[in-house]
């Protein structure tokens, strides 16, 4: 069993905002707060990230990882950022929009993993476009 997968979640914009402290204690001429500036925040506020990953049958044969394991994993990555929060990332900021998965019929597999990663094509603006390999064809799971 070899099975891949890639999932994009929400084009890229990064607002830049410059981090200055204050500095009560010290004198100025005029009494008012100086501040130094520490460096610099980057912050995406709107990107489409893509994912790649495979799953290597022989060392799903070592570590007893099943078809059923698979099936799992498939189900629960259109769910993977559902309730996911931080300071950085609000709840709801991110979601999986797609999840392609590719299912080969052969132990080995029918292609390489690199292959069957550049036939998903991802845009900045989130349209995709999947080319096909003879015998491969991806399923596509909406997200949740």
């Amino acid at each position: 069993m070899t099975v891949q997968s890639a999932l994009s979640l929400e084009p890229i914009d990064i607002t830049s905002t410059q981090i200055t402290k204050s500095v009560n204690g010290e004198d100025t001429k005029d009494n008012k707060r100086s501040s130094d500036t520490m460096g610099m925040k980057h912050r995406v506020d709107y990107g489409i990230y893509v994912f790649f990953g495979s799953m290597n049958p022989q060392l799903a044969e070592k570590t007893q990882f099943s078809d059923e394991d698979a099936e799992t994993i498939k189900l629960m990555l259109p769910k993977l950022l559902e309730n996911d929060e931080s300071s950085a990332r609000p709840a709801g900021s991110m979601e999986v929009l797609k999840v392609f998965w590719w299912k080969h019929n052969c132990k080995s597999g029918q292609y390489s993993s690199a292959k069957v990663h550049r036939t998903l094509i991802v845009n900045p603006d989130g349209s995709y476009e999947v080319n096909s390999l003879p015998g491969l064809e991806p399923a596509i799971i909406a997200g949740f």
